[in-house]
């Protein structure tokens, strides 16, 4: 938990359309962010800088459940069928969801662990019960394939 706080994690994010981008997750006193990460090459090939996308936060209170494996819309498209589900986890709000694939089924389950940790504390009634009762819901990252989509 403390590097979530400190300097966050690198991990795939996935959306219910446009391809899983890599981003770095935070974990504040408050929000969850994340923003894109993408490795510039040099005239040589090789990664020299990376470009920052745009800052995305989501505030603990609203964050509901954390869904274990590939239970959205988005993680069960079909481009993400060699996606391990021990890798994937989900952060659900009541308007959608941040699909994450982690780097290792271990990092999945210590991630899972802190957040369900975070949100146990943030939460004073039994905020499972209220994602039970919604239906299928679009992912939080779409915002950001529709933000490139204009561009």
């Amino acid at each position: 938990m403390a590097q979530l706080r400190s300097k966050g994690v690198v991990i795939v994010a996935h959306g219910s359309r446009g391809k899983p981008k890599t981003v770095r997750l935070q974990l504040t006193n408050d929000n969850i962010t994340w923003r894109t990460e993408t490795k510039r090459k040099n005239s040589s090939g090789l990664s020299k800088e990376v470009k920052l996308g745009k800052l995305h936060s989501v505030a603990l209170t609203n964050i509901m459940y954390v869904d274990v494996g590939k239970q959205t819309t988005a993680l069960r498209r079909s481009e993400n069928i060699s996606v391990p589900d021990s890798l994937c986890f989900s952060l659900l709000t009541k308007e959608g969801s941040l699909d994450l694939e982690a780097n290792s089924p271990r990092e999945r389950d210590a991630l899972v662990g802190s957040f369900s940790l975070v949100l146990d504390n943030v939460h004073a009634k039994n905020w499972r019960d209220i994602y039970r009762n919604s239906n299928e819901m679009p992912s939080s990252f779409d915002e950001y394939d529709e933000e490139i989509g204009q561009r």
